[in-house]
């Protein structure tokens, strides 16, 4: 990281010094910031290799030592073993010898004679010998790889330490019919509880009491059963089984691993990957950038967790002045796609792009779309009738300016009312529309407003044809205001005519003024 930071401080000095240029000063500052970023990304793994490391360790360890402390009381049975050779080699003299399964039937058949002896009494109350409780003081002999029981003769003079007490019960157990249909429990413990289920049935079993308690082992895991492994049970016998349960795992730190890393690390930690998304970042692509679970913190096992990952962004480029084909083109080159598509009237070539959205250099998804608005061209609007204006009036977007008809002879009536001084200098008088011809009359719709301004002045040329762009500036957008204002050098007053209203020609007005 150090040699990272000198080399950024070299290409500041660089800069300032007028060595590299700016764009490849940028250049340079953004692959070292992304090789900053892999750089740290592999120093996580390095950690996280290194934490399984020493885990590893720690438990070779620990076994070494169990082998260790196997080994020393391997030892000193063995010499317990040798003493005790010692001991029974001494003791060994020309005795009768036993062997456990002699001895045993031995007492067995004592005990039947005394059970048959009851049964011979002919009155009185009957008696049943039903178990014997031996103790027996004897020298225990190894004969290859089996016990022998040396009894001491009558005149034999031994120290009572150097003889072994055994003890051992003899008990009559009546024969119960349908012994030969029992089973052997299986061996459960190590599998998961499922698999325990599923085996406990198919040897003809059942599942008992299931307790959980708390366990190194994997969480839903075997670690112990009841019956026991190799125990006799009648068919159908339920089965206790004891499972291990985790309650909590800790959240390990994600952030600046590869995604493949982290799902790997997310399942060794006993959680689950619930949805990874996607983020536009300067980073390498497919390196966590965030986590929903905090890294440190405790958590149930199996949480779910989701990942933020980081993918390729795009530039949007700028499409302002380009044709709408060349748009498309070079929309599809940059990555992207193109949106919606809306004509606009404007002074220029039809197809042109006006404006786009998003902005220009914007960084984006890949396949975004960008919203584009071309030209449509200028519209055409022609007067039939030659009009004449007030002195310095404009009439601005004219759009709705059509051909009058012959209108009834209105009553006189005051139309507009302007204060203030004309360009003549004269006052206005009102004007009235009781003596204008009707050939000389012009319709103004009331759908639109019409509205004046001071930037296109309308010709009074008889019979030709005035053209005007539908889209005068900036000014005018969806409407046209329906009113006339007189332009004179000073103020005017905010009254207008409205639309409908029948306007003189020049020369009425000014005959009226």
């Amino acid at each position: 990281m150090t040699n990272i930071s000198d080399l950024r401080s070299s290409l500041e000095v660089f800069r300032k010094a007028g060595t590299i240029d700016s764009s490849s000063y940028s250049s340079l500052v953004a692959k070292l910031n992304n090789t900053e970023v892999e750089f740290q990304s592999i120093q996580k793994e390095a950690l996280a290799y290194k934490e399984s490391s020493e885990k590893l360790l720690l438990e070779k360890l620990f076994l070494e030592q169990e082998k260790s402390s196997l080994a020393a009381q391997v030892t000193r049975l063995s010499n317990e073993k040798a003493e005790l050779e010692s001991r029974i080699s001494i003791l060994q003299k020309n005795r009768p010898v036993i062997s456990s399964s002699n001895l045993v039937s031995s007492f067995a058949s004592s005990l039947a004679e005394m059970d048959r002896g009851l049964k011979k009494v002919q009155s009185g109350p009957k008696y049943l010998v039903s178990s014997m409780n031996v103790t027996l003081k004897t020298n225990i002999a190894l004969e290859g790889e089996e016990l022998r029981f040396q009894m001491p003769k009558a005149d034999d003079i031994i120290s009572p330490e150097n003889l072994s007490t055994i003890e051992f019960s003899l008990k009559a157990v009546p024969e119960k019919s349908g012994i030969g249909s029992y089973k052997e429990v299986p061996a459960l413990v190590g599998l998961s509880k499922e698999e325990a289920e599923n085996k406990l049935f198919e040897a003809g079993f059942k599942a008992g009491d299931i307790l959980e308690k708390e366990s190194s082992m994997p969480q839903g895991t075997v670690i112990a059963q009841l019956p026991s492994e190799g125990s006799l049970a009648e068919p159908g016998a339920y089965v206790d089984l004891r499972v291990s349960k985790i309650s909590s795992v800790k959240v390990p730190d994600l952030a600046g691993l590869g995604l493949e890393t982290a799902k790997t690390l997310i399942e060794k930690s006993r959680l689950r990957l619930e949805g990874v998304k996607e983020k536009p970042s300067n980073s390498t692509p497919g390196t966590v950038l965030a986590q929903s679970l905090t890294p440190g913190s405790e958590t149930k096992v199996n949480s779910a967790i989701v990942l933020t990952v980081s993918i390729k962004v795009f530039k949007v480029p700028n499409l302002l002045g380009l044709e709408l084909e060349s748009a498309k083109q070079v929309i599809e080159k940059s990555g992207l796609q193109l949106g919606g598509v809306r004509e606009q009237l404007s002074r220029g070539n039809p197809g042109i792009v006006l404006a786009q959205n998003p902005k220009p250099g914007l960084e984006v998804e890949a396949n975004s779309k960008v919203d584009l608005i071309v030209s449509a061209g200028e519209k055409e609007i022609v007067l039939e009738k030659p009009v004449q204006s007030f002195p310095g009036t404009v009439v601005k977007e004219p759009a709705n300016i059509v051909p009058a008809e012959p209108l009834p002879k209105p009553q006189p009536e005051i139309i507009s009312k302007v204060s203030g001084d004309n360009p003549a200098g004269v006052p206005l008088a009102s004007v009235s529309s009781a003596n204008v011809p009707a050939e000389s009359l012009i319709k103004i719709s009331t759908e639109t407003p019409v509205k004046t301004s001071s930037e296109t002045q309308v010709q009074t040329q008889a019979e030709t044809s005035v053209k005007f762009p539908a889209q005068v500036e900036n000014s005018v957008e969806s409407s046209v205001e329906s009113s006339v204002k007189p332009l004179n050098k000073g103020s005017l007053s905010g009254e207008t005519t409205p639309a409908g209203t029948t306007l003189n020609t020049a020369a009425q007005n000014t005959a009226s003024l």
